[in-house]
Order: C-alpha cells, then structure tokens, then sequence
C-alpha cells in the first residue's frame, strides 16, 4: 500500500519506540495495546490486508501475556546474556568483524552530524545503529529534514534492516517480536515509496 509522506512519522516512531523499551515500560504498554486494539487493516498505511490482519491477531494473542514473560523476550532478543540470534545493530550485518560501534556505526554518526542531528543517548545506552535508533531517527527526519529521509533509508538504514527482519521473524516465533518484526519490515518496505509521491 503506497501510504502519504505523514504516516511514516508516526508509525516510526511507535515501531523504534518497541524495539528499544522494554514491553513492561509504561511507553511500551500503552503503544502496544493501541496496536493490539486497532484494526491494522484499516489503520496502519503500510502492508497488505492479510498480513495486517496475521499481524493484528498475533498482536492481539501476545499482549495479554506476562508482562515478565514479555520481558524475558525481549533480554533473549536484544540484550543478552548469551549470543543474539538476530542483533539488533547495524554494524554487526555490514562491518567485516560484526562489531558494535564499528564502521558502519561511525559512518551514520558522522552522517547525522553533517545534518546537524544531535546525538542523544537520553535513557537508552544503545548504540545509534540499533534497530530502534533508527526508526525513531527515521520517524523525526520524516517530520524535520523530510529531504534526508530516502538518503537515510539507502545509505543506512536498508543497507541491513532486511537482513536483520529476516533473522528477526524466526528467532522470535512465538512472542511479541515476531508480528513486530513483520510490521517493521512492510513498514519499511513501503517508505521506498514515498519517492513517487
């Protein structure tokens, strides 16, 4: 679906939002009971009917869970201990030693600078190639410097979220990341189109 420039704002910032809080933070809770309430199909711009409706009622089913259930996915999937089974940070799909804070990491900072983008760490540590960082970048060049957004989208943000949805989907079967991960990925999928509007 080819969605107006406005709707990629928001719906950015909602999916960044979930990628970085924990599912038990308040920000998180009231986010993902909108998203399990809605009805996807006719609210969310990007994405085709079925997979909005698989989506809806994969979110639906997992929102009522444990809210420590809920959180113990979320440290499986983007903190640790142990190995990741998909990282969620640029630089481990596109630098040689699949390092944080490599190359990669450096080249968007340095990116962002040359905007004029400050770099806040605010409550997050995370480096600003995860995966949240960057849809919340996304959804504030959307609203600030709307020119940079497919620059952003081709130089950084595309060049590994694919790869990384792709791993994401299966390692989180079964719990709130999965339909998260699918809803980013035809998120992001459509945004690329923004060029014809």
């Amino acid at each position: 679906m080819n969605a107006p420039a406005e709707n990629t704002a928001p719906c950015a910032l909602v999916l960044g939002t979930l990628f970085l809080e924990k599912p038990s933070s308040s920000t998180a809770k009231l986010l993902l009971e909108g998203l399990a309430s809605a009805d996807l199909p006719a609210e969310w711009p990007y994405g085709d009917k079925a997979a909005l409706e698989e989506i809806g009622e994969q979110l639906q089913c997992t929102v009522g869970a444990d809210p420590a259930d809920l959180d113990r996915d979320y440290h499986r999937l983007f903190v640790g201990p142990g190995k990741l089974a998909a990282p969620p940070w640029g630089s481990v799909y596109l630098d040689s030693e699949s390092v944080l804070f490599g190359d990669s990491c450096v080249a968007l900072q340095r990116w962002m600078r040359a905007r004029g983008i400050e770099l806040h760490e605010g409550e997050s540590r995370e480096p600003v190639d995860h995966i949240g960082r960057m849809l919340v970048l996304l959804s504030w060049l959307c609203d600030n410097q709307p020119d940079q957004v497919i620059p952003f989208m081709e130089e950084h943000l595309m060049t590994w979220a694919p790869r990384y949805f792709a791993q994401l989907e299966p390692a989180a079967a079964g719990t709130l990341y999965e339909p998260l991960g699918h809803l980013a990925s035809l998120t992001l999928e459509g945004v690329p189109l923004l060029r014809q509007s």
